[in-house]
């Protein structure tokens, strides 16, 4: 999910600051690279001392693509355990918005998550299972009120890029290519007037992708021919049609 963000925000010309660590940064380094774009790594150390010593080609790519290497420590100096929360402060500090993909409790993402909040910068989060410990901090933060990111339209859509996102519940995004008139929608084939489906129900019958029913569920919603009901949706009576 980090690379996959990385690349597609990257692609839109959004410059991908990281910590060049194992894991979710360097997901996010990579992916910002094969998006073609820029990616700044934020490091605890010195800009002349890689760790871990693995991301040394790394580090190589982020600055022959045109990105930089950044450090508040002077050269040489040597990874320490207190460097690592100020280094999270300096990303949040020189970013438009934090977008935390995993986060187990008192992870370092959490603290430059804290540092964002108290910066008045924005910050999302993307959920994940609630089994996994490394989705506690995630659903905290989406719990305490932070945006929650599905999708790299998400974040575009948050730092003003574009003007509508995949999941927004009043309207069928365009580039999803399903608007139809209301009336040759073939999802009001398979709803009844009396018995409830959920998108989900819908979604697995014509083996579609929830997104793409819950959208065309909305138009036919504002067309007047199907309706909500308890937790699902049912087809609208016709004018002057009764149930027997």
């Amino acid at each position: 999910m980090a690379e996959t963000l990385a690349a597609e925000l990257a692609r839109a010309g959004v410059v991908v600051v990281s910590g060049l660590a194992l894991g979710i940064d360097g997901a996010a380094h990579r992916g910002a690279l094969a998006g073609g774009g820029v990616t700044v790594a934020v490091m605890g150390t010195g800009v002349d001392v890689v760790y871990p010593a693995g991301h040394s080609g790394l580090a190589e790519e982020i600055v022959a693509a045109g990105g930089a290497l950044l450090s508040q420590f002077p050269d040489g100096t040597e990874p320490r355990r207190h460097n690592f929360p100020a280094r999270n402060w300096t990303m949040a500090k020189i970013s438009d918005a934090v977008v935390v993909v995993e986060a187990a409790e008192g992870s370092g993402a959490l603290i430059t998550a804290e540092a964002a909040l108290e910066l008045h910068k924005e910050v999302m989060a993307v959920p994940g299972s609630v089994f996994s410990p490394l989705s506690v901090g995630t659903h905290a933060l989406i719990r305490d009120g932070v945006s929650l990111v599905q999708n790299a339209r998400d974040v575009l859509a948050t730092l003003g890029l574009v003007r509508e996102v995949l999941d927004d519940p009043l309207t069928t995004p365009g580039r999803l290519g399903f608007t139809l008139p209301a009336e040759r929608d073939g999802i009001l084939s398979h709803l009844s007037d009396v018995l409830v489906l959920s998108a989900a129900d819908i979604a697995r019958k014509l083996q579609l992708p929830v997104a793409e029913v819950l959208g065309r569920l909305t138009a036919l919603e504002l067309d007047g021919a199907v309706r909500r009901h308890q937790d699902g949706y049912i087809r609208s009576l016709r004018r002057g049609k009764q149930r027997a």
